[in-house]
């Protein structure tokens, strides 16, 4: 949730910038990769079965980095060329912020985090 809500504010602050400033966001922002990170490993293995665990695990960390950060620069540079706002890839990291808020919903709500999994079949 506060990276869905800091991101444009956080990059609008950096709009006077300043080594300080330029700091704070930066740890600002990796405050968030360390906590989304740490988790992401634990509850993609766990979801995992466990026969195919180390494809899945690497399909979907591959994807999304693929997808996140490789068209980065590009969706950044239009939202800067259609706003005209510097601040404006906050919209793009507050889009990512929703992706995963919303993948970690609906993993949690269907019960794949946790359970217990046997061969590719959830045992009871």
């Amino acid at each position: 949730m506060l990276a869905i809500l800091t991101a444009y504010p956080a990059l609008w602050w950096l709009a006077a910038p300043s080594f300080v400033r330029m700091l704070i966001v930066l740890l600002w922002f990796s405050f968030f990769f360390g906590m989304y990170n740490g988790a992401m490993v634990a509850a993609l293995t766990e979801v995992m079965p466990e026969n195919v665990r180390v494809a899945g695990f690497s399909l979907a960390f591959s994807l999304a980095t693929a997808i996140f950060g490789g068209f980065t620069p590009a969706v950044s540079t239009y939202l800067i060329q259609v706003t005209g706002a510097w601040a404006a890839p906050g919209y793009w990291l507050s889009f990512a912020a929703v992706c995963g808020l919303v993948a970690t919903v609906v993993l949690y709500r269907r019960g794949g985090v946790g359970s217990s999994w046997r061969g590719g079949v959830r045992s009871t």
